[in-house]
C-alpha cells in the first residue's frame, strides 16, 4: 500500500434530507456527526497523509470548532456542484502523493478495512482508477413519463460507490480538460470524467460494501437503526 491524499466532498445543501440542519451535521450518536465520522475513517488510516475537505460555510464553521489542527487537514470552500468542489480542492493544493481517494462526506459507514483493501488492490495491480461497485438485486426497468418502455438485464448494470481511487496525474488531467470544455455534462462521479476525457484508461472495479450507503434521506438512517 502507498500513502495517499483523501478528498472528502462536504459542500452539499442537503435539500432532500428534510431536516433543519445540513445532513452532514446530523448527529448519528452522542459524540459524532456524519461528517466527523467520515473524516475519522481517513484520519485513522496511517496511509492517509493529507485530508482535503471541500465544504460550504456552514460545515466549515462547525469543523473549525473541532480539533482539526493537524497539518494534514485542509478545508476548501466548494462550488455549486460536486465537480466544482473537487476541482477547488485540486487546484488549491499541490498534492504530492501519487494516489488520491475521493469520498462522499455522507458515506460515513464504510470501513477502514475496505479502504485498505482498495489501496492494496490498486497498488498491487498498478491500476490508474479503481472504483467500488455493487450488483443490482432488484428488477430494473426503463421508464419514460411514468410508463415502462422495457425491462433491462440487471446483470449488466451496477451501482457505484465511493471512495474511488485515482492516480493523481490522471485526476488532474481529466479535471482540467472538463473545465476547458464548453458544453459541460452532468458529472455523476469522478470516474465518469475518465470515461469522457481519457477513453483509453481502464476503469477497474472492486466489490463494495452494502453498509456503505449514501445518506440522502432521514429514512436511510432509520434503516440502520440510527435514526432519531
Amino acid at each position: 500500500m502507498k500513502n495517499y491524499t483523501a478528498i472528502i466532498v462536504a459542500a452539499g445543501k442537503s435539500s432532500r434530507f428534510k431536516q433543519k440542519n445540513n445532513k452532514l451535521l446530523y448527529k448519528i450518536n452522542d459524540t459524532n456527526t456524519i461528517i466527523e465520522k467520515t473524516i475519522a475513517l481517513f484520519s485513522n488510516d496511517r496511509f492517509c497523509t493529507e485530508i482535503i475537505v471541500g465544504v460550504n460555510v456552514e460545515v466549515l464553521d462547525f469543523l473549525l470548532t473541532k480539533n482539526y489542527q493537524d497539518q494534514k487537514f485542509h478545508f476548501v470552500i466548494g462550488g455549486s456542484e460536486r465537480v466544482d468542489t473537487i476541482y477547488q480542492c485540486l487546484i488549491n493544493h499541490n498534492i504530492k502523493n501519487e494516489l488520491v481517494m475521493i469520498h462522499d462526506g455522507v458515506r460515513c459507514f464504510t470501513s477502514l478495512d475496505f479502504i485498505n483493501k482498495l489501496n492494496q488492490t490498486f497498488c498491487k495491480e498498478n491500476y490508474e482508477v479503481l472504483i467500488p461497485m455493487l450488483p443490482i438485486t432488484e428488477t430494473l426497468k426503463k421508464v419514460t413519463n411514468h410508463l415502462v418502455e422495457k425491462t433491462v438485464n440487471r446483470d449488466e448494470y451496477f451501482t457505484i460507490q465511493t471512495p474511488q481511487i485515482f492516480k493523481t496525474t490522471l485526476l488532474y488531467a481529466v479535471y482540467e480538460q472538463y473545465f476547458c470544455t464548453k458544453n459541460k455534462k452532468i458529472i455523476y462521479d469522478d470516474s465518469y470524467l475518465v470515461e469522457l476525457f481519457s477513453e483509453k484508461t481502464k476503469i477497474h472495479t472492486i466489490l463494495g460494501e452494502k453498509q456503505n450507503i449514501k445518506i440522502t434521506y432521514p429514512e436511510d438512517l432509520k434503516l440502520l437503526n440510527l435514526g432519531k
